[in-house]
């Protein structure tokens, strides 16, 4: 089993691009034996960490029992039941099975269960002494004089240095780091070969291992190691203050949990030391157990409500209930002092008056914990704070990614979300901070009647006007947002036809004019070689190249013509379609001057289209096509008394290119049947309005 490296927090690892190629190329091939394989793993490694979950707590109830056998051996007796043992191995290996590359839970499992075998070791050695001073009893002491230092340092020391992520806050805490491995190791050495183990074990035994020269040095260590261990100890908790001033938001989050359990651990021990008092003592169980709880909550980021939402409940709750409970017991004093014979009356006044106060009191309370966890309850507010942060975005995704954090930490929620809908069938896209768990509450975001995303918000259950307040502003970002996606994706749409118009006009001059010009000059050459020797033939060759010119500029012409219909610059877009349509009737409703170059042609291909298709297609007799400019935009109609569409039409090139003309400058194509028979075509084209 290998633990990861101990990096500082400003390194960062670094994967090497020939790893990962060689990982997905084993991984296509080899997938179900690489998952088969990670499920052994998996399974071994979890019967591993909860055997020794299980093995830590056992040895401490062993080492109890065997204490009470060899009392008579005690001069101090101190083995008990220990909660780090008990729970730490059982909370640690509830973390590797889900983080196992994490260092923290395998030293909260270590540290527990190495715990859990000191305790039998030492009550061992006590029970064997009883029985056999000598033989096994030598080195089971031995083992019981320096096995502590792997499970106190451990925990107290080590724990919170590197807590959350197992690594260290920074560079400048490596001689931290390594002072409690120095202590660790080398007090270890100087039990380990102290002669005399008398005054650590309290019994008479040899150490089979002992060096007479540290006969005097070891009892004088350990007798100073006490200062050492309690000032390593403060500046791993020291620690945990630097990490959570340098830390995101969400790592001040972990590590709260972490030292509010340590801080009431803290203060019910120093209770505990002044008063004396055995319900602290007993209590003080329960405070360890809230140190793995904490670990829990932290590695794996399980936040119902932040810890913040916990101490702002505590507080305003733990605060009304001592000041309405004043208020109460209060009334009652001072009607018992003046008038004794009110009985049952000054109960009732008491419960009136605290009824009448409680819920102004609860508001004043709410609002002055609020100001301590920077927790803002006004929407509004928390639109002026969403306005000024994102003032200097650089666009409207980066406002909403603004947005939503702010929104977060205002409400003081564990995750916020905003999921905006793309048009024309687009995947959703989620704006998220923090961690939405399942049953985040959703609201409904609409712009202009249009329902343009989702607000998620869990954590908290922030009242229906702030909800409502909050979800205008958002709509109006969620729909900045499409805006840009829908301007994003027609800008790609120009750049791709523009690119598919360059290649079609270079296979055009590539394959028509080139060849053709080729030719002419093939041509040219041999009426010039032939002048002189056979005048008679030059002539049939000129009419030869005169043909060939001919072709070219027809070819010419019409390509032209694919760009953009002379027509259109001679007579118009009325006059071009009268032109082509000949006997079918034109109508204009509406000036069509100053349309744009690329609506004019999209309208003249469109009605061109539908018309070829009414004539030749349908059969019709009579074809009307009718252009109407409204504002913002340009509708071409064109109708007919044709056959009609089928039932199930099959889209073919014709009406395929008519949808795509139409949407070429954002506009859109509808084919279906006339309200009289026959086919109707509806083309509403975009058309900006001139000031």
């Amino acid at each position: 089993m290998t633990f990861p490296v101990l990096p500082d927090a400003t390194t960062s690892p670094m994967s090497s691009p020939m790893s990962s190629s060689v990982d997905m190329g084993m991984g296509m091939g080899m997938g179900t034996g690489g998952d088969a394989m990670k499920g052994r793993r998996g399974t071994a490694l979890a019967v591993l960490v909860w055997t020794g979950a299980v093995l830590g707590p056992a040895c401490n109830v062993l080492a109890v029992l065997l204490a009470e056998l060899s009392a008579s051996t005690w001069t101090t007796p101190f083995i008990t039941l220990d909660p780090t043992v008990i729970l730490f191995p059982a909370a640690g290996a509830f973390l590797i099975t889900r983080r196992p590359g994490l260092l923290v839970p395998w030293l909260l499992w270590a540290g527990g269960l190495v715990g859990g075998f000191y305790y039998l070791i030492f009550s061992t050695t006590h029970w064997l002494y009883l029985t056999d001073p000598g033989g096994i009893t030598l080195y089971a002491g031995w083992l019981a004089l320096w096995l502590w230092l792997w499970h106190v340092p451990v925990l107290t020391s080590l724990l919170p240095l590197l807590f959350p992520d197992g690594r260290l806050p920074s560079r400048r805490w490596r001689p931290v780091l390594y002072a409690n491995l120095a202590l660790m190791v080398g007090h270890s050495l100087f039990l380990g070969l102290a002669p005399d183990p008398e005054f650590e074990l309290q019994l008479p035994i040899a150490n089979p291992f002992g060096v007479e020269a540290l006969r005097e040095i070891s009892p004088l260590v350990e007798s100073y190691i006490g200062p050492p261990m309690m000032v390593l100890t403060a500046l791993g908790v020291l620690s945990l203050a630097f990490r959570y001033r340098a830390g995101d938001t969400e790592l001040r989050r972990q590590i709260a949990w972490y030292v509010a359990a340590l801080v009431v651990l803290l203060a019910s021990w120093i209770l505990r030391v002044t008063t004396g008092s055995w319900l602290l003592a007993a209590m003080e169980t329960v405070f360890i157990a809230g140190l793995p709880l904490s670990i829990i909550a932290a590695v794996l980021r399980y936040r119902l409500y932040g810890i913040d939402v916990v101490l702002n409940r505590a507080l305003v709750y733990g605060s009304l209930v001592a000041v309405t409970g004043g208020v109460y017991f209060g009334l009652i004093w001072a009607a018992g002092a003046l008038a004794s014979d009110l009985g049952q009356g000054a109960r009732l006044v008491a419960a009136l008056a605290v009824g009448g106060v409680f819920h102004p009191l609860r508001l004043r309370l709410q609002g002055v914990v609020d100001r301590v966890f920077a927790v803002e309850r006004d929407p509004y507010w928390v639109v002026g704070l969403l306005g000024r942060t994102g003032q200097g975005a650089q666009d409207p995704a980066a406002a909403l990614d603004e947005a939503v954090a702010a929104i977060r930490e205002a409400l003081g929620a564990t995750g916020v979300g905003v999921e905006v809908r793309t048009g024309r069938g687009g995947a959703a896209r989620v704006f998220t901070y923090g961690e939405l768990r399942p049953g985040a509450r959703e609201v409904p975001l609409f712009w202009h009647a249009e329902w343009v995303g989702t607000l998620l918000v869990s954590g908290v259950r922030p009242g229906r006007e702030p909800m409502a307040v909050l979800s205008r502003h958002l709509a109006e970002l969620a729909h900045a947002v499409r805006l840009t996606a829908d301007l994003h994706r027609s800008r790609e749409r120009i750049r791709s036809t523009r690119d598919e118009e360059r290649r079609r006009l270079g296979r055009e001059l590539h394959d028509g004019l080139g060849p053709a010009l080729t030719s002419v000059t093939f041509i040219l050459d041999e009426a010039r070689r032939r002048l002189d020797t056979d005048p008679r033939t030059v002539e049939k060759l000129l009419v030869r190249v005169r043909e060939e010119m001919i072709a070219t500029i027809a070819s010419v012409r019409e390509l032209v013509y694919g760009l953009r219909p002379p027509a259109l610059d001679d007579l118009g877009l009325e006059g071009a379609l009268r032109a082509a349509a000949g006997e079918t009737a034109v109508t204009v409703d509406g000036p069509l001057d100053h349309l744009p170059a690329a609506v004019e042609v999209a309208a003249y291909r469109i009605a061109q289209e539908a018309l070829t298709n009414a004539r030749r297609h349908a059969g019709a007799a009579t074809v009307l096509i009718r252009l109407r400019r409204l504002p913002g935009e340009l509708r071409v109609e064109v109708t007919d008394d044709g056959i009609g569409l089928p039932e199930n039409p099959v889209a073919g090139v014709g009406l395929i290119s008519m949808r795509e003309r139409a949407a070429e400058v954002g506009g859109s194509c509808v084919i279906g049947r006339g309200p009289g028979g026959g086919t109707r075509v509806t083309a509403r084209l975009p058309v900006e309005e001139t000031k």
